[in-house]
Protein backbone atom coordinates (compact mmCIF):
# COMPACT_ATOMS: atom_id res chain seq x y z
CA UNK A 1 0.00 0.00 0.00
CA UNK A 2 1.20 3.48 -0.78
CA UNK A 3 1.87 6.07 1.91
CA UNK A 4 -1.10 8.27 0.95
CA UNK A 5 -3.55 5.36 1.03
CA UNK A 6 -2.31 4.19 4.40
CA UNK A 7 -2.51 7.73 5.83
CA UNK A 8 -6.07 8.08 4.47
CA UNK A 9 -7.12 4.80 6.14
CA UNK A 10 -5.57 5.85 9.46
CA UNK A 11 -7.33 9.23 9.22
CA UNK A 12 -10.67 7.56 8.48
CA UNK A 13 -10.18 5.10 11.34
CA UNK A 14 -9.30 7.85 13.82
CA UNK A 15 -12.25 9.93 12.60
CA UNK A 16 -14.57 6.92 12.99
CA UNK A 17 -13.31 6.27 16.51
CA UNK A 18 -13.84 9.91 17.46
CA UNK A 19 -17.42 9.79 16.17
CA UNK A 20 -18.09 6.57 18.10
CA UNK A 21 -16.58 8.14 21.23
CA UNK A 22 -18.77 11.24 20.91
CA UNK A 23 -21.92 9.18 20.32
CA UNK A 24 -21.09 6.98 23.31
CA UNK A 25 -20.46 10.01 25.53
CA UNK A 26 -23.78 11.55 24.46
CA UNK A 27 -25.62 8.29 25.20
CA UNK A 28 -24.01 8.02 28.64
CA UNK A 29 -24.88 11.64 29.41
CA UNK A 30 -28.53 11.11 28.44
CA UNK A 31 -28.72 7.98 30.56
CA UNK A 32 -27.23 9.79 33.57
CA UNK A 33 -29.73 12.63 33.17
CA UNK A 34 -32.57 10.11 33.01
CA UNK A 35 -31.28 8.26 36.09
CA UNK A 36 -30.89 11.56 37.98
CA UNK A 37 -34.52 12.43 37.18
CA UNK A 38 -35.67 8.98 38.28
CA UNK A 39 -33.72 9.23 41.54
CA UNK A 40 -35.09 12.70 42.19
CA UNK A 41 -38.63 11.33 41.95
CA UNK A 42 -37.90 8.08 43.80
CA UNK A 43 -39.93 7.85 46.96
CA UNK A 44 -42.53 10.33 45.73
CA UNK A 45 -45.82 10.01 43.95
CA UNK A 46 -48.20 12.46 42.32
CA UNK A 47 -51.48 12.75 44.16
CA UNK A 48 -54.51 14.96 43.77
CA UNK A 49 -55.40 17.13 46.74
CA UNK A 50 -57.82 19.95 47.37
CA UNK A 51 -57.04 23.37 48.80
CA UNK A 52 -59.62 25.84 50.06
CA UNK A 53 -58.70 29.37 49.02
CA UNK A 54 -58.23 31.72 51.96
CA UNK A 55 -58.59 35.50 51.93
CA UNK A 56 -55.47 37.03 50.37
CA UNK A 57 -54.39 33.81 48.62
CA UNK A 58 -53.09 33.95 45.07
CA UNK A 59 -52.42 31.12 42.64
CA UNK A 60 -48.72 32.00 42.85
CA UNK A 61 -48.70 31.71 46.66
CA UNK A 62 -50.62 28.43 46.56
CA UNK A 63 -48.30 27.04 43.88
CA UNK A 64 -45.11 27.97 45.75
CA UNK A 65 -46.49 26.64 49.03
CA UNK A 66 -47.97 23.37 47.74
CA UNK A 67 -45.49 22.65 44.92
CA UNK A 68 -42.13 23.99 46.16
CA UNK A 69 -40.04 21.84 43.80
CA UNK A 70 -41.75 23.14 40.66
CA UNK A 71 -41.34 26.34 38.71
CA UNK A 72 -44.22 28.50 40.04
CA UNK A 73 -45.19 29.52 36.49
CA UNK A 74 -45.66 25.87 35.50
CA UNK A 75 -47.48 25.10 38.76
CA UNK A 76 -49.90 28.03 38.29
CA UNK A 77 -50.58 26.92 34.71
CA UNK A 78 -51.26 23.36 35.90
CA UNK A 79 -53.63 24.60 38.65
CA UNK A 80 -55.50 26.72 36.12
CA UNK A 81 -55.73 23.77 33.72
CA UNK A 82 -56.91 21.29 36.36
CA UNK A 83 -59.55 23.70 37.64
CA UNK A 84 -60.55 25.08 34.23
CA UNK A 85 -59.83 28.65 35.34
CA UNK A 86 -60.06 31.29 32.63
CA UNK A 87 -57.91 33.72 34.64
CA UNK A 88 -55.72 33.75 37.74
CA UNK A 89 -58.55 35.29 39.77
CA UNK A 90 -59.59 33.12 42.73
CA UNK A 91 -61.98 33.72 45.62
CA UNK A 92 -62.02 32.87 49.35
CA UNK A 93 -63.86 29.61 49.93
CA UNK A 94 -63.15 28.34 46.41
CA UNK A 95 -61.90 24.73 46.35
CA UNK A 96 -58.99 24.08 44.00
CA UNK A 97 -57.70 20.69 42.91
CA UNK A 98 -53.92 20.37 42.81
CA UNK A 99 -51.61 17.59 41.66
CA UNK A 100 -48.69 17.52 44.10
CA UNK A 101 -45.72 15.31 44.90
CA UNK A 102 -45.96 13.53 48.22
CA UNK A 103 -43.51 11.12 49.85
CA UNK A 104 -44.46 7.48 49.51
CA UNK A 105 -44.81 5.61 52.79
CA UNK A 106 -42.27 2.81 53.38
CA UNK A 107 -44.94 0.09 53.09
CA UNK A 108 -46.16 1.49 49.79
CA UNK A 109 -42.66 1.38 48.26
CA UNK A 110 -42.34 -2.33 49.01
CA UNK A 111 -45.69 -3.19 47.42
CA UNK A 112 -45.35 -1.09 44.25
CA UNK A 113 -45.18 -3.06 41.00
Amino acid sequence: MGGKTQNALVTISVFGLLIMLMVSAAAITLKLVWIDGALTNAGTELVFTEVVVQSGDTLWAIATNQMPDEDPRDAVARIRELNQLQSAEIFPGQVLTLEVKRPVQAGQLASRP
